[in-house]
């Protein structure tokens, strides 16, 4: 039942218009090398270039193909925003399920950690974490799953205790059910609303945290980024002076607002929103 109106709801026009923008992206990056002879540390040619056939985007100051950096950056959004959003939605809902049916001490004892979690300013935290730990995309994985399942174990959480004294929860359990089977059964596919919109919340914030990172300096330099292409395009002196921008900096930009602007219609169409 629950399956069959999330499915419809992406049946709403926002929800079509996300998945296309998904898709788009999702292809892009599967089909990376298929569509560039380059790979993105190969200074492929002349700095600054301006796009032609060879190079569809034109080259950036040391002679990298600027398209093929593009496309492989759709792979490191695509990766940490899917990484993350699962990673988050897992821990979070087992630990909000818990919390939430067992009560007692135990759910005082997991929400105090929740409490202190939430308490932690995420910037500066993630900037800490990110400046110390190896640059590594795994690294930023774990830093924005760390920093984000206390938001949903707490929903979740919230969410449990209302189901767990409904009717059909009780009538569940007066029949003999085990706890197990009464949350695989009748807490957890009650969920799937606020889980949805988790993931893609979080979906959202791991693609402009790892854009900001890698504009910081603070990314995986083994790993083509959005948000490093953006750090050099600026800092390269004559950008603006010179109509370079326009392929080197712009598509980057453009990039990440269609990727979120995706997440956006794709999350508003499964709430309902119209």
């Amino acid at each position: 039942m629950h399956e069959k109106k999330l499915l419809q709801r992406l049946q709403d026009p926002k929800g079509l218009i996300g998945l296309l923008i998904l898709f788009f992206f999702i292809m892009m990056a599967f089909l990376a090398p298929m569509l560039t002879p380059y790979s993105p540390s190969d200074a492929s040619s002349q700095p600054l270039l301006v796009p032609d056939g060879e190079h569809p985007l034109g080259t950036d100051d040391v002679g990298r193909d600027i398209f093929t950096n593009l496309l492989y950056g759709s792979r490191t959004s695509l990766i940490v925003a899917f990484s993350v959003s699962f990673g988050v939605l897992v821990i979070g809902t087992l630990a909000g399920v818990f919390s939430g049916y067992v009560g007692g001490n135990p759910d005082r004892i997991m929400m105090r950690s929740v409490d202190i979690f939430l308490m932690v300013p995420d910037l500066p935290l993630i900037l800490i974490l990110a400046a110390y730990l190896r640059p590594s995309i795994w690294n930023i994985v774990f830093i924005l799953t760390i920093m984000g399942w206390p938001v949903g174990a707490r929903i979740t959480r919230a969410q449990t205790r209302t189901l767990r004294v409904s009717g059909h929860v009780d009538f569940a359990r007066v029949s003999g059910a085990k706890d197990w089977y009464v949350i695989r059964k009748h807490i957890v596919p009650d969920l799937y609303p606020i889980m949805i919109t988790s993931f893609v919340m979080q979906s959202i914030r791991a693609i402009l945290s790892e854009s900001g990172l890698a504009f910081l300096g603070l990314g995986d330099p083994s790993y083509p980024s959005w948000g490093t292409m953006i750090k050099y395009a600026i800092g390269y002196p004559l950008v603006f002076f010179t109509d370079a921008w326009m392929w080197w900096l712009l598509p980057a930009g453009i990039c990440i607002t269609l990727l979120v602007l995706g997440f956006v219609f794709v999350g508003q169409a499964l709430e309902g929103d119209k």
